[in-house]
């Protein structure tokens, strides 16, 4: 488990900001399962346990999929056309208001491009969500690996 959160913090969150998954991670993981059905073989094996361990096991690998999916974003391209659409015509329909005063007429224009554009860039940002200034770290398992390891990493 130790290896398996090591490697997705260090291949697997920067891999993710690429879009992708880091192969050595999912070997990681591959080697919980084969470490955990092998190291029960010629036991009798407590089903109780053994079926809890691969429930939580398995919502490790669920975790990781719903990373890997949330990483390449989530808006799909006919939804930008409508935001970016959308944006451009409605703050060139403020050129419809004409006034006689240019001053005026930029200030109104300005003032609705800002918070129009600043909602695009929010959206745009979080699209990608282990990319970017904005970002996702990995503190939660940084929190759990110290937990393992007995050591502060940070």
């Amino acid at each position: 488990m130790t290896a398996y959160l090591s490697a997705a913090i260090k291949k697997d969150w920067p891999a993710m900001a690429r879009g992708e998954l880091d192969p050595d991670v999912t070997t990681a993981l591959s080697n919980i399962y084969v470490a955990l059905l092998n190291g029960r073989a010629g036991t009798a094996p407590d089903t109780v346990l053994m079926a809890e361990i691969l429930r939580q096991l398995d919502e490790i690998s669920t975790a990781r999929r719903a990373r890997f999916v949330t990483a390449d974003g989530n808006v799909p391209d006919i939804l930008w056309f409508v935001l970016f659409g959308g944006a451009i015509v409605t703050v060139g329909f403020t050129f419809f208001f004409g006034t006689p005063n240019l001053h005026a007429q930029a200030v109104m224009t300005g003032a609705l491009a800002a918070p129009v554009f600043s909602a695009l860039l929010t959206v745009i940002v979080i699209d990608h969500p282990f990319a970017g200034s904005v970002r996702v770290e990995p503190e939660a398992l940084l929190h759990v690996l110290e937990d393992f390891a007995g050591i502060s990493l940070r």
